[in-house]
Formats: C-alpha cells, sequence, structure tokens
C-alpha cells in the first residue's frame, strides 16, 4: 500500500492519523520539517518514498492570526503553494487541510484557507474542507472532570469527531478537487455541548447556555458555519464512536 508523509506532525489530525495507519504513514513535526522553507520541504519530499503529502501544518489561533498576519500567511498560504509546486515537481499528491472558516471569511484565518482553496489546483490535490473536534476536546475534558462549562446558544457548525475526519481522508485520498467532511446536523455550541454530557452520562446541568457577541478589537467569529456535506455522518453515532485518544492528544 502507498504510503502517506505528513507535515505537522505535532498536530491533533497528525497524531489521530499517525496512531490509526502506523504502517503506512511517517509524521514530521515543524522541527523535523519548516514548511515555511522551501529547502526543508524539498529535501524531504524528494527523499520519502510516499505517493501521498498529507499537510496538517497551520496557525489555527484566530487571534494569533489577526494580531500576526503577516506569519499567518506565511504559514497558511505561501508555504502550501510551496508544498503544492514540490509535490507536483516529485510527482506527489497533495492533500491539504482547510476550514469551514474559508466559506465567506470573516477573520483573517479563514481568509488565508480561503485563498487555499482559491490558489491550489484542484485537478491535482485534494482539498479536505472540514471542522472537527478540536477546541471542543477542552470542553469534553472539563464536562468529564465535572466542571461547569459556557456554551453558545446562537453559534451553529456541523463539526466531525477527529478520528473519523482521518478515516475519511484516508479513504477519500485518491480524490481530487474539494471534499466537505462534516457531520450532517446542524447544532448550536450549547447542543453539542448537551450531546456530549448524554453520551458519556454527564449532568447535563454542568452546561450554562450563553449568547455569542463579536466585540471590537477581537477577531470576527461566524454564527453559522454549517456546511452541506456530501458525506453521511451522524453526530451522535459520531459521538458515540468517539475514541478517547482523541482527549489525551
Amino acid at each position: 500500500m502507498e504510503k502517506i508523509l505528513i507535515l505537522g506532525g505535532n498536530s491533533k489530525l497528525a497524531r489521530c492519523f499517525f496512531l490509526l495507519y502506523p504502517k503506512i504513514t511517517k509524521s514530521l513535526t515543524k522541527k523535523e520539517c519548516d514548511i515555511t522553507s522551501k529547502n526543508d520541504v524539498e529535501k524531504v519530499i524528494i527523499n520519502t518514498s510516499a505517493k501521498y503529502i498529507l499537510n496538517c501544518a497551520a496557525i489555527t489561533d484566530i487571534e494569533y492570526c489577526e494580531n500576526n498576519k503577516d506569519k499567518c500567511l506565511n504559514v497558511n498560504t505561501f508555504a502550501v503553494n510551496c508544498i503544492e509546486s514540490v509535490c507536483k515537481k516529485y510527482n506527489k499528491k497533495l492533500i491539504h487541510i482547510t476550514s469551514d472558516y474559508a466559506l465567506n471569511p470573516v477573520n483573517y484565518y479563514g481568509f488565508t484557507k480561503y485563498l487555499n482553496e482559491k490558489q491550489l489546483d484542484k485537478s491535482k490535490s485534494l482539498i479536505i474542507r472540514t471542522s472537527f473536534y478540536s477546541k471542543q476536546l477542552y470542553l469534553v475534558r472539563e464536562l468529564l472532570n465535572h466542571k461547569e462549562v459556557t456554551a453558545y446558544t446562537n453559534v451553529f457548525f456541523n463539526p466531525v469527531s477527529i478520528n473519523r475526519l482521518a478515516k475519511e481522508i484516508f479513504k477519500k485520498r485518491n480524490k481530487y478537487g474539494i471534499l466537505n467532511v462534516f457531520s450532517n446536523s446542524k447544532v448550536s455550541k450549547y447542543e453539542f455541548a448537551i450531546q456530549i454530557c448524554k453520551t458519556f452520562g454527564i449532568n447535563t446541568n454542568l452546561v450554562k447556555p450563553a449568547k455569542f457577541k463579536n466585540t471590537k478589537g477581537s477577531a470576527r467569529r461566524p454564527f453559522n458555519s454549517f456546511v452541506n456535506t456530501e458525506i453521511k455522518i451522524n453526530t451522535l453515532r459520531d459521538l458515540k464512536h468517539f475514541k478517547f485518544f482523541t482527549l489525551k492528544s
């Protein structure tokens, strides 16, 4: 079976992917390959036998991106263009991760992901547009420790578990273009937190409802980042199959 090389090996998705497919996967951290260095990228890709290059490297902190736009653009956009050109040069398949924030972006992070989708050659690459449990893992940990959390009733999305996302990437690795990988039901952050409680047998009273407001001086967030998906992933069933190793990652 063809091998997969992962860039951004410290990311939650990279670690999850490696745990699922250790025999065919090699994962490199920033220290092993700085994606903003063309020399690093070319050296790594020319010396790998992997057919697929899965790029999990990105700056995803919304506030940091807003306050460090040059660095964000360099990592999230320019470096990805470089990876793509090197992949083409050495006949490798690029699989790149973008975000629901790329659609009608309201902040700089979303803008850099929007540029990815516009600039990458979709006839040669696979772009995975998704929203997966990442920051929500903190919420899960707090609830499992029986701590109160606040969740918004007016912010909607349709996330997918990180392990399900990794499996979908593996299954669809030979496709091209943009692929939406989301669950098939729209939920508020509050509803999502309640579902977590019910799934793990946690007291739902620990979740306190609140209304989100964009504030001056902070990066804007979309109120509705629901994305239609051709992949049918039931939110409740996905939560029930949520692997505990994602809580440790």
